[in-house]
């Protein structure tokens, strides 16, 4: 198991990188922006690049790895919703969103930092809870 654990920072660092990668290939939600006075794609651009330039520390970038969980989260919720209401499901979105999620918490080395808990936790996760 030891052997499989030395590999979780870099298998972190590549979900975090292919996943910014898909949501700036696939943020088309622009028919929402236009009454918002916001563009979705753009949006959508800047926060999968924002998971891709996280994903190169990870560690140190845990509000991106909690925004990236969030969003695996309202993905799933979004796909049932549609489901529901209007009889349109996309499978891969919500097989990925559901191994994403589950990866990014399996992978995530301090736990505690992840969810805001314990000395390190709270607003100042990250790079900031080492420098104290």
């Amino acid at each position: 198991m030891d052997q499989l654990a030395k590999w979780n920072p870099l298998a972190l660092k590549l979900l975090m990188w292919v996943m910014g990668v898909l949501i700036v290939m696939g943020s088309g939600l622009g028919f929402i922006g236009a009454r918002a006075g916001v563009s979705a794609s753009v949006a959508g651009v800047a926060f999968g690049a924002g998971i891709m330039i996280a994903g190169f520390d990870p560690i140190a970038n845990v509000t991106w790895v909690r925004a990236l969980i969030l969003y695996a989260i309202l993905e799933v919720v979004y796909q049932i919703f549609n489901q529901v209401t209007i009889a349109r499901f996309d499978i891969v979105a919500f097989i990925i969103a559901i191994l994403v999620g589950g990866l990014l918490l399996a992978l995530y080395p301090n736990k505690q930092e992840l969810w805001m808990s314990g000395k390190s936790g709270g607003m100042m996760g990250g790079m900031a809870s080492r420098a104290r």
